[in-house]
């Protein structure tokens, strides 16, 4: 199969390292490495079982979307509510965004792609911020043109997200797809797994994690679901085992 349309089109634009670059800078503190880790979990959505920002820009995408058609309509008050409404939801959808990007962009296509898409979204909020400033000071047909904007903007931001998601997996759980085998298998001798030392067997096709804690030897997938890292070379502590590349 050939390049994807946006393969092609971050790979002409290699000016978005440094635009993510700066991004990274910016969330760095709440959504780091060094990050709080209270801080990421929340924003990344650990507490709810799978990412928080697909959950939470339906907010912005749905406010907007009413307000294109309140404005069709001739409800002016109710539009320009929606449209308030949807810059809130902007800003917690950026930073979910951002909490769910920053570890992944150590590679050069979902660091780019999630740039674009960041700036993107960034230019159709300033477009709906501008709307909204011009329908309060009465220039209203000049608002909705913003707004109009800004919605086409949105609109393509939203399939770039969508290439973050389904063609580079970010957010993606990457053990959903495996299947480990339901009936016992040998993978190696139980003499050669030393205590409190991790080892990454094969079990039918799925990389399977070994350790022996306290002479009770434990199994558990050796890729994390996050971004598919080592567990094998991650830290043991009791019933835990924390991945090397993100924590």
């Amino acid at each position: 199969m050939g390049m994807k349309r946006a393969e092609r089109l971050i790979a002409t634009m290699p000016w978005l390292d440094q635009t993510a670059d700066l991004l990274q800078k910016v969330f760095a503190p709440f959504v780091g490495e060094k990050a709080p880790r209270e801080l990421k979990d929340t924003l990344v959505g650990t507490w709810l079982g799978h990412p928080l920002h697909p959950a939470v820009v339906a907010l912005p995408i749905g406010a907007w979307t009413s307000a294109l058609a309140l404005d069709l309509a001739g409800e002016e008050r109710a539009a320009d509510l929606t449209i308030a409404l949807g810059m809130g939801g902007a800003l917690v959808s950026a930073v979910t965004g951002a909490a769910q990007w920053q570890d992944a962009a150590y590679d050069e296509q979902p660091k780019r792609l999630g740039a674009l898409h960041a700036l993107t979204n960034i230019a159709a909020t300033a477009c709906y911020g501008a709307s909204l400033a011009l329908r309060k000071s009465g220039a209203r047909p000049a608002g909705v043109a913003f707004s109009l904007a800004g919605f086409g903007l949105i609109t393509v931001g939203g399939h770039l997200g969508g290439d973050l998601a389904y063609d580079l997996g970010i957010g993606v759980d990457h053990t959903a797809f495996e299947h480990p085998p339901d009936d016992w298998v040998e993978v190696m001798d139980e003499a050669e797994l030393a205590e409190g030392k991790p080892v990454a067997v094969n079990a039918k096709g799925v990389k399977v994690m070994l350790v022996r804690t306290a002479g009770t030897i434990r199994a558990v997938a050796a890729t994390c679901p996050h971004l598919a890292g080592p567990l094998n070379k991650g830290k043991i502590d009791g019933d835990t085992v924390t991945c090397p590349w993100h924590g």
